[in-house]
């Protein structure tokens, strides 16, 4: 049986190195348009601040791997540009050489990710705008970044926060941006205030409620112009989403779900049942309300396209769906969410609650101590956990981690309050925050 694999992104990598795994005499060809494969964009900022020497350090394996050890036959720097799916052929051309090469397939696996999503705003086309997606993206970023003083970020998500840090780091001046009035939009606006504090007090110059209109200055961005201001810049980062990359995808006719990503089924099956998708290209099902939502984080698309290629290979596997855990370094705070925000449980009928606390991360007395802001969410009903929002120095990840375990698991705030977690001084104090947030919460039922 013969598997194309367009993209080889996280998901694509993932899918192919499984079904060739467990069937070894699969024959899988892999196209890939940037000169890497299986790499981690998650670690470009961390790059930017001289933590990661190499961008060939944020490959997982480098292409001569999967070549030589999985047998695969991965092309890289080829772009595909038609599929045809009458005759179940892919057509991609050599970057390097101009050479066309057609391919024909039993199986197609979609692994074409998210594109930034770029505004229709004046002047967007200038020189030294720049969107960041891929090593490549990062690469000429980096270049432009060392001869810039001034740069603009617009947009106060996740790769808007940590690119901050990352330019901050290099002694630079940063501009952000924000159309709506808090950082983080996926938070509620209560644990968003001490995000905004931080960045602040780091020296970001925020401004929150200001849509950009325009960019300014001939054949190279120099102006930012918003409905209320101008600012000055040497470089602009775009940082306003990510969007399903789609085009192939419904050039072949696929159903597209609501949220604009690739429907597929729990096998990751899309409505051609000889066509597979995975990763940020797809959405999936929040396992809390239960509707399809498009979440583009790299813990997913690994899963989708293991589930991928053990179906290819003949197993039975699903991908359930997600939570939506994220977390992330802004400065020196930690910052997670998993499940619902209570605006997100409010406007997907929930009759939801929530409460906020500030607790200690260990032991009072034990070297490193700080204190951590919960916010936990609940349904006042079924008192089932929805989610939590944790913002904390140190110690957030054990416990969104273990946040994303009760609310997938469905929780109640009472089983919550009785988990058996791990105490000692350096860890966590004998009364964990979670515990003590699940009984503040039931004073509200």
């Amino acid at each position: 049986m013969k598997v194309v694999v367009v993209g080889g992104s996280a998901a694509g990598m993932a899918a192919a190195a499984k079904a060739k795994r467990m069937k070894p005499e699969l024959d899988i060809t892999i196209f890939e348009k940037s000169r890497y494969v299986s790499y981690a964009p998650c670690g470009i900022p961390y790059y930017f601040q001289g933590m990661v020497k190499s961008l060939d350090d944020l490959t997982y394996y480098p292409v001569e791997y999967f070549r030589k050890k999985r047998r695969l036959d991965v092309q890289i720097r080829h772009e595909v540009i038609d599929i045809d799916p009458s005759e179940k052929s892919v057509l991609a051309i050599s970057l390097d050489t101009g050479r066309e090469v057609k391919v024909y397939y039993d199986k197609l696996v979609l692994t074409t990710g998210g594109r930034p999503l770029i505004p229709p705003i004046k002047g967007v086309e200038l020189d030294g705008i720049h969107t960041l997606r891929t090593l490549e993206d990062a690469e000429k970023l980096y270049k432009e970044t060392l001869g810039a003083s001034v740069i603009g970020i617009v947009g106060a998500g996740y790769i808007g926060l940590e690119m901050a840090e990352a330019f901050r780091a290099l002694g630079k001046r940063v501009i952000m941006i924000e159309m709506l009035d808090q950082v983080l939009p996926s938070f509620d606006p209560e644990p968003s205030e001490i995000v905004k504090k931080e960045l602040i007090d780091k020296g970001v110059e925020l401004h929150l409620s200001e849509k950009v209109v325009a960019f300014e200055g001939g054949e190279r961005i120099k102006e930012i112009v918003t409905e209320k201001d101008s600012y000055k810049v040497d470089l602009v980062l775009l940082a306003t989403g990510v969007r399903p990359n789609t085009a192939f995808a419904e050039k072949i006719g696929l159903e597209i779900g609501v949220t604009g990503g690739v429907k597929v089924d729990r096998s990751m099956r899309t409505s051609d049942p000889d066509v597979y998708a995975a990763g940020d290209l797809v959405e999936t099902i929040h396992l809390v309300t239960n509707k399809p939502v498009y979440n583009p984080l790299a813990p997913a698309a690994n899963k989708m396209g293991r589930v991928v290629g053990e179906n290819i290979a003949g197993g039975r596997a699903e991908f359930p769906g997600v939570v939506g855990t994220s977390i992330m370094k802004v400065f020196d705070l930690e910052v997670g969410k998993t499940g619902l925000s209570l605006r997100e449980a409010l406007e997907n009928g929930f009759d939801a609650v929530a409460v906020d606390i500030t607790h200690p991360n260990k032991s009072h007395y034990y070297p490193g101590y700080g204190k951590m802001n919960i916010r936990l969410v609940a349904d006042k009903d079924s008192h089932r956990v929805l989610g939590a929002e944790i913002i904390g120095p140190s110690g957030v990840l054990a416990r969104i981690d273990t946040m994303a375990a009760a609310v997938t698991a469905g929780f109640t705030t009472e089983q919550l309050k009785m988990l058996d977690l791990a105490y000692a001084p350096p860890f966590a104090p004998v009364w964990d925050g979670l515990i003590v947030a699940a009984t503040v919460i039931e004073k509200k039922y």
